[in-house]
């Protein structure tokens, strides 16, 4: 599928249709007024998309709020030398005239539909809402036109969808809503806030495409916000990079990438794992960004920039033009900075042995852990009596090992069942078939006191830190309390080892006494990992532990988990919906979908050449951080969601969303099949599908094998 462009949208550059010039907000605090965003500039033309970009805390949200007006003035203060739109001074309008803006002229997208999304009221009701609000119209075409915005956006059968409340709706078609709702009444202007981030790459691919075919069709700007540098590339005309509040370079997409001119975009683009060789320690920014309260005096970016000088702290940096871009660094005229030169699919993967071809599965040597036909079937119960009526089989039938220091990603969407094998590994779910072997230990029939010394082996790491960590407790609390369990420390005995294994993950003692909100996103995980060390275990489960993090603090994350390994020589089963993420710390790769292992091999050899469609469409999803690439290639876009594993589609289950797919498909579930480089394929094109050579067709190396 190729992706559409805006050739169609008329573009008045001359006449931004909004323009914003040192845009200033301030919070009120205990302490008194705290100045969050500072001198923030930029203008968006008709039909432009403007990308927003930093990491956490650097401005990028509350920007757009106070653009939106959605900034409270009991809250904090909106100042600026320009703020409009389309002509109006929008910090000369009343609440009421901000209200019958937003959401007609200009809209808005947030982060987390669920949260976004009216609980109590259908998701057709709140369509209907805006429309009603902004239209003068009777119910009945209000419903209508929700229905019709509905089916736009590609929400199947709209007119059923429509009556469904937000929690019947998955993660994406929620976030098609949200785009339905902020759409409905045309905007010209939509601020797209994270809109991708907690998605899955294909229904993030989904939405970017949705996204850009709305916007060509409509002429509509767009302002969208993200950390996510790789969709960027994809996406956006103009970028404007923030860092504590400023603006600090702000030049078209091409330029970006191909030479950036403040030290911290290029630190941006460099711990992006795309850009990585696999295996390498990934890029760091070192640090994190300051508070609001504790800006330096000079430039914010320079405790963290590898090119600071005296002259850099000296005094408060002013944005200057150089050439087409604007930056804010004193040094912009003597330093050449790398751009993005993304190669990792140009690459040769390395020569793997061939493998016997037929039936078989991919065991790894000297295997920790080795689990054989793992399966789950959640009972569905319904009436007076509470029945069982169903059963929901979230794992049928998996089967895989990880070797000792060995890491084996396990790769799907959401809804695929990869943190039901986790939870089953570790019996916090109790399997309804199949074996679970530990180090020659069979976890599966262990009983409560066995399962408990067995458990110190074994640990887990969650995708949430926050949520995972006890509010109420010091870190001292938390990570000691195994300690304290497993091996009966106490007090002064506990704390030194808790100091230990805080120093162990890169954070300091001192801070053992602190509570969880008082740490940033990565320091929260790097707590969570060194809990789950506490007890020196010999295989850590990691679930989606850097799906939530900034890409620079991703970086860190996963450097420490790469070096941990090499220190104690851990065993991981990592699991991720990122191929890029896993590919660089992965030894081997499993593909799920669905409940069921598709795709199985060596990490290299499943991420350069894959031999199912659905890792070929998985790889295909990912956004390339080059303008130039991928806005140019082909890609193989999933459409629609998982299927309900309530009734999962007879044959192979990918098949009704397989461009491949054949009559057999349809009929017979096909048998694992080892390719002639070791990779375990459950799929009817290498027993059924056309040969070429003498193997099977390459069809899905042509569409993702040189991009």
């Amino acid at each position: 599928m190729t992706l559409p462009t805006l050739e169609g949208a008329k573009r008045d550059v001359a006449t931004p249709i909004l323009e914003v010039q040192g845009l200033t907000v301030e919070f009120g605090t205990r302490l008194g007024a705290l100045r969050v965003v500072e001198d923030v500039s930029f203008t968006v033309a008709a039909g432009e998309t403007v990308g927003l970009v930093g990491e956490s805390g650097s401005g990028k949200s509350v920007s757009s709020l106070a653009v939106m007006g959605l900034i409270s003035p009991r809250a904090g203060r909106v100042q600026a030398d320009v703020l409009r739109f389309d002509g109006r001074d929008l910090l000369a309008l009343d609440a009421k005239e901000q209200r019958a803006m937003r959401g007609s002229e200009m809209a808005m997208i947030f982060q987390e539909p669920m949260t976004s999304l009216n609980p109590v009221f259908t998701v057709g009701n709140q369509i209907e809402e805006a429309v009603r609000v902004h239209q003068r119209c009777s119910r009945k075409q209000a419903r209508a036109r929700a229905v019709e915005m509905l089916d736009r956006v590609g929400i199947a059968d709209a007119h059923r969808r429509a009556k469904d409340y937000p929690h019947a709706f998955s993660g994406g078609m929620r976030q098609r809503a949200m785009i339905a709702m902020a759409l409905i009444n045309e905007p010209r202007l939509l601020i797209a806030d994270e809109p991708t981030t907690a998605l899955d790459v294909t229904i993030q691919a989904q939405i970017l495409d949705l996204l850009r075919t709305l916007q060509r069709e409509n002429g509509m700007s767009v302002v969208f916000v993200t950390h996510d540098l790789g969709v960027i590339a994809e996406i956006a005309d103009k970028v404007v990079v923030m860092y504590a509040g400023q603006v600090v370079e702000h030049t078209g997409v091409e330029e970006i990438f191909g030479s950036p001119r403040h030290p911290y975009t290029e630190g941006l683009l460099s711990s992006m794992p795309q850009l990585a060789r696999p295996g390498a320690p990934l890029v760091v920014i070192p640090g994190q960004v300051p508070n609001p309260d504790a800006w330096p005096v000079g430039c914010r970016f320079s405790p963290r920039c590898v090119y600071s000088e005296p002259q850099c702290d000296a005094a408060p940096v002013a944005i200057t033009t150089v050439g087409e871009s604007q930056t804010r660094c004193v040094r912009v005229s003597e330093l050449t900075l790398p751009g993005s030169h993304w190669v990792a699919l140009e690459e040769e993967a390395p020569a793997v042995p061939a493998a016997p071809v037929g039936k078989g599965s991919a065991a790894a040597p000297d295997a920790l852990l080795d689990v054989t036909d793992l399966s789950k079937a959640f009972p569905i119960r319904s009436g007076l009596l509470r029945g069982v009526v169903g059963e929901v089989r979230a794992v049928d039938g998996v089967s895989f090992s990880i070797g000792k220091g060995e890491t084996l990603g396990l790769v799907g969407e959401s809804g695929s069942g990869k943190s039901t094998v986790a939870r089953l590994v570790l019996r916090l779910v109790e399997p309804t078939a199949g074996c679970v072997m530990l180090d020659g230990a069979e976890v599966t029939a262990l009983d409560a006191a066995g399962l408990r010394a067995v458990r110190s082996q074994m640990q887990i790491v969650f995708q949430d830190p926050y949520s995972s960590l006890d509010p109420r407790a010091t870190i001292a609390d938390t990570v000691g309390e195994p300690l304290e369990v497993h091996r009966g420390l106490r007090g002064g005995d506990r704390d030194a080892a808790v100091a230990e294994l805080l120093e162990r993950v890169g954070l300091s003692a001192e801070l053992v006494r602190r509570y969880p909100h008082e740490f940033s996103g990565g320091q929260r995980q790097r707590i969570a990992i060194a809990r789950a060390l506490a007890l020196e275990p010999s295989l850590l489960v990691l679930d989606e532990p850097v799906s939530s993090l900034d890409v620079s603090t991703q970086s860190q994350v996963i450097n420490l988990l790469m070096e941990l390994q090499a220190h104690f020589g851990l065993s991981y089963l990592f699991i991720a919906h990122d191929l890029s993420v896993v590919r660089h710390i992965a030894d081997r790769i499993a593909v799920m979908y669905l409940g069921r292992i598709v795709e199985q091999g060596k990490s290299e050899e499943v991420y350069l050449r894959p031999t199912h469609p659905y890792t070929a469409a998985l790889l295909s999803a990912i956004p390339v951080p080059s303008p130039q690439i991928g806005r140019r290639r082909e890609r193989m876009v999933l459409e629609g969601d998982v299927p309900s594993p309530l009734d999962p589609p007879a044959g192979c289950r990918f098949h009704p969303r397989c461009a491949f797919a054949m009559d057999i498909c349809a009929v017979r579930d096909p048998e694992p099949y080892v390719t002639e480089t070791g990779t375990v394929v459950a799929c009817h094109l290498h027993t059924e599908g056309p040969m070429l050579s003498g193997r099977p067709v390459t069809v899905l190396e042509s569409k993702v094998g040189k991009q």
